[in-house]
């Protein structure tokens, strides 16, 4: 991804990144990492995550990663001082929380870069404007800002793009999900994913559009996967009952979940983290947006489609829609997802038969 340019300052033995809380975010980060994986291929590179991410991210080459646990209690100077005793040179704060500033501010490095925010930018002395303008409207895409940062250590960088594979040795995965998997792979193609998790109500969609989608699609000749997050089975049973076609691994931990995206041909999603984890796979999506900003949240790029209704009060960044019938999630119908869905196929087949 590095295209020109060299970092400004003296080239940095250890590198720590953080990158803590929601799996999407972490992921949209990525190509940042392997960017600056690239430029300092001689550094050691350290990344913190989410103990529950850890795993995942563990199965890139070229970065450490550091579990952060909220649990753990053996308290904030013991975490700070781990750090300290790693003697970074370079730190970057990809999320620049009142937290993750003092961890900056209290690491030893010389170099500390971060969001210019109220009451975080003291702990930084290479600043960088947000990815957020006045109103709630986010000024480009997310995995780009997050490239900002390494552009302000002098880099010079090509545009976000996916770079996140995933690949897994099959003893790295579990039994249950293989047996599956092997049934999954005798399945027509082209097959679809889809994901109805929404960690905000207000970003949910009704069972009975998700249902009228997927008989539209199966009918098509297209084979449905639903991909329920943990403890969802329930929940979505009602829709397997009334489109038995569809069909629903066993329950998957992440890696499980990152090498089943990766053999889907689209997946139709939520907002969520399992869209995120397919853009930075370079698996097409269709995104189902409300309440959030596709200007902030969705590649710009034919193969990740937003759908959204348009409505006045979309997007408004509300866990909890205020109106009663909660229209920018209600009235996306299954046929404005299905054409989508038909569109993005169609540019699939158009790149392989360029690329044959």
């Amino acid at each position: 991804m590095r295209e020109a340019g060299s970092l400004s300052i003296a080239a940095p033995r250890r590198v720590l990144m953080i990158r803590r809380r929601a799996l999407g975010d972490a992921l949209v980060t990525l190509p940042a990492v392997l960017s600056l994986h690239e430029a300092l291929p001689d550094a050691e590179l350290d990344l913190v995550v989410d103990r529950s991410l850890a795993k995942l991210f563990g199965s890139r080459a070229g970065v450490n990663v550091l579990a952060w646990d909220e649990r753990d209690r053996l308290g904030a100077l013991a975490w700070i001082g781990m750090l300290r005793r790693r003697h970074y040179d370079l730190v970057i704060d990809f999320l620049s929380t009142p937290q993750t500033a003092l961890w900056t501010a209290l690491s030893g490095a010389r170099w500390r870069v971060g969001y210019d925010l109220r009451w975080r930018s003291w702990a930084y002395n290479v600043r960088v404007p947000r990815n957020r303008s006045r109103d709630l409207s986010l000024r480009q895409f997310a995995g780009e800002s997050f490239l900002d940062p390494l552009r302000a250590l002098g880099l010079s960088l090509l545009p976000w793009l996916p770079r996140g594979r995933f690949d897994f040795a099959d003893s790295q995965l579990g039994g249950p999900y293989l047996r599956w998997r092997a049934r999954l792979e005798a399945r027509a193609r082209p097959r679809l994913g889809l994901v109805l998790s929404a960690t905000w109500p207000a970003k949910s969609w009704p069972l009975a559009a998700a249902a009228r989608l997927a008989r539209i699609i199966l009918r098509e000749g297209t084979t449905v996967v639903l991909l329920p997050g943990p403890g969802e089975e329930s929940v979505l049973a009602p829709l397997l009952a009334e489109v038995p076609e569809i069909i629903c691994p066993p329950p998957t931990d992440l890696c499980e979940l990152a090498d089943l995206v990766g053999r889907l041909d689209v997946l139709v999603a939520t907002d969520s983290g399992p869209r995120h984890l397919a853009a930075v796979m370079g698996v097409p999506t269709v995104t189902l947006f409300g309440p959030t900003d596709p200007g902030g949240w969705n590649p710009e790029h034919p193969l990740h489609v937003a759908v959204r209704t348009g409505e006045d009060c979309s997007p408004c960044d509300l866990p909890l829609c205020p109106l009663p019938d909660h229209p920018c999630m209600t009235r996306l119908s299954a046929e404005m997802v299905a054409e989508a869905v038909r569109q993005v196929l169609s540019g699939v087949r158009t790149v392989d038969a360029a690329d044959s």
